[in-house]
């Protein structure tokens, strides 16, 4: 019995180690599922439109629930979505909470009622702490301009977010526009420094769709990288959490960054009472100096002293665009003319099985979204861009059919479009599966293609429905991975579908520093247009 007894005892303390360790997950880490204590379909929940950066805050849920006197159901995703998804004619939504309501607010129409700030975090930049001693920025802020230099010269490389896809990048977009067109305040498009934009955004070496996945790729491997634009409050906790092959350095721009205020907006009048409720909660001082503690925000209400990682700077703010139209033209801007371009490749299953349930329709359905002309904001950024290249490989027990598209004519434009919508819309399912095989011939082409286009991002989109049958084996081409030289630093971003294999998609994301999609709880066609944060 006094055996039994010591072995509970450490199972429930290993108990205890294992949900503190995922209540203190890294600000920016993203959600795949809705938090909730609430079901989909109970009529008294609290629908919460949220950024999902914010699911390291659900350790506050039931108190949040006792708040409001109902139950809360968080239903995560990016700006642009929760832009559709609030200007749709029925938008179920109580409250909406992102990292930022002015891009929202801008787009929504008249949606919010009410906004409140819970906690700040500015985008800066993370710099490995060598190469802040070598440039001097650890001793003295350099201006945004200083940072583009260093950039064309050869002395600086970061990673960010897509600005389309991520409120950091977006941000961050935002900050450099302003302060390089040397206005103080009412930017237009006129204004824009198209070259000195475009300098600096050469030194961005790796893109992602979330604040939280950059922070996690940069953690497996940071190699070739000198910094990381990014909140402050995830830069602040990878250097909390250790691993790094060197601590980051927050350096803040001279000119000024752009602050996020994670507000709480109010969307239906009827939850006004509950709404305010959660706002007094909210910023009672000592739930703001939890979030502070655990996610590393600042607090937004007065009377919490700050933290002494946040050392005793001002921060000064740059000024944000009031019109929308300045935005979306930044942000095409951005896509179109001054990030690196992307070379993509899309290894597409169409096997036998493909037929089943509609999925070879889905697949196009998908695909075509890609190529269309939807009037949605989330399809406008994440159609086919100009300056981009894309092969498309089809593929049952052999490769069945490719494509090689370039984007870069815009003269040509419409064409390409054509001939891309034209292969998809041939595709037809037969034969087996030969995964490893195609992946196989999707390396040989980028690394034919890498020598000529240092200047791109490449990635690997893998969509299969089912198990490999045919080929080359997951194990052969773990091999093989060893032996692509250049091209081996291309992610590759699995997409689960129909019967794919789970265990061998995550370890093949693992293997090659990607990230898995589900395709099977979310539309073929969201899927597609979320993996373009990563392109």
């Amino acid at each position: 019995m006094k055996g039994r007894g010591i072995w509970i005892l450490v199972l429930v303390v290993v108990a205890l180690l294992i949900a503190r360790g995922l209540g203190n997950r890294p600000s920016g880490e993203e959600a795949s599922e809705p938090g909730s204590s609430a079901r989909a379909d109970d009529p008294n929940a609290l629908r919460i439109l949220a950024g999902s950066e914010l699911k390291d805050l659900e350790f506050l849920l039931p108190e949040m629930e006792k708040a409001a006197g109902a139950p809360i159901r968080f239903e995560y995703g990016g700006t642009l979505d929760a832009v559709d998804k609030l200007n749709a004619a029925s938008a179920p939504y109580a409250f909406a909470w992102t990292s930022s309501g002015r891009y929202l607010s801008l787009a929504t129409q008249g949606r919010i009622k009410a906004s409140e700030k819970i906690m700040l975090s500015p985008v800066i930049l993370g710099v490995k702490a060598g190469k802040a001693r070598e440039l001097g920025w650890d001793r003295k802020d350099p201006t945004w301009g200083e940072i583009a230099d260093a950039v064309k010269a050869g002395r600086f490389s970061y990673a960010m977010t897509n600005p389309t896809a991520s409120n950091s990048g977006f941000s961050a977009v935002v900050g450099v526009a302003a302060a390089l067109s040397g206005k103080a305040d009412g930017l237009t498009l006129a204004d824009i420094n198209a070259p000195r934009l475009r300098e600096f955004f050469s030194g961005q070496k790796l893109t992602a769709g979330s604040s939280g996945w950059l922070a996690d790729a940069w953690r497996k491997n940071a190699q070739g990288l000198d910094g990381m634009v990014n909140y402050e409050s995830v830069i602040l906790s990878m250097n909390q959490q250790g691993g790094l092959s060197e601590p980051l350095v927050p350096v803040y721009p001279k000119e000024g960054i752009i602050t996020s205020d994670y507000p709480l907006m109010l969307l239906d009048e009827k939850r006004k009472p509950a709404y305010e409720a959660l706002v007094a909660f909210l910023r009672q001082p000592q739930v703001q100096q939890r979030i502070m503690e655990r996610t590393h925000r600042r607090p937004a209400a007065p009377g919490v002293p700050l933290a002494g990682e946040f050392g005793q700077r001002l921060l000064v703010e740059l000024p944000f665009p009031g019109s929308l139209d300045v935005l979306d033209g930044l942000l095409d801007a951005y896509l179109d003319e001054l990030r690196r371009p992307g070379h993509s490749y899309f290894v597409l299953d169409v096997s036998g099985s493909m037929e089943e349930d509609g999925r070879i329709l889905q697949l196009r359905d998908g695909l075509l979204g890609l190529g269309g002309d939807s009037a949605s904001l989330s399809s406008r950024f994440s159609r086919l861009q100009l300056r981009e290249r894309v092969d498309l490989i089809a593929f049952s027990d052999r490769i069945v059919a490719t494509a090689a598209l370039d984007f870069s004519d815009a003269a040509a434009f419409a064409a390409e479009k054509q001939r891309y919508r034209e292969f998809v819309g041939s595709l037809q399912a037969d034969g087996g599966t030969a995964i490893y095989d195609a992946l196989d011939e999707a390396y040989r082409r980028a690394g034919k293609a890498l020598p000529g286009e240092q200047d791109r991002y490449f990635s690997i989109v893998l969509m299969t429905d089912g198990k490999n049958t045919s080929g080359m084996g997951f194990d052969g081409f773990r091999q093989r991975y060893g032996q692509y030289g250049d091209a081996a630093r291309i992610r590759v971003f699995p997409i689960l579908f129909g019967e794919s294999n789970n265990d061998e998609m995550k370890a093949l994301a693992e293997l090659t520093g990607g990230r898995v999609f589900d395709g099977r709880k979310t539309s073929l066609v969201q899927v597609f247009r979320d993996i373009r944060g990563y392109q």
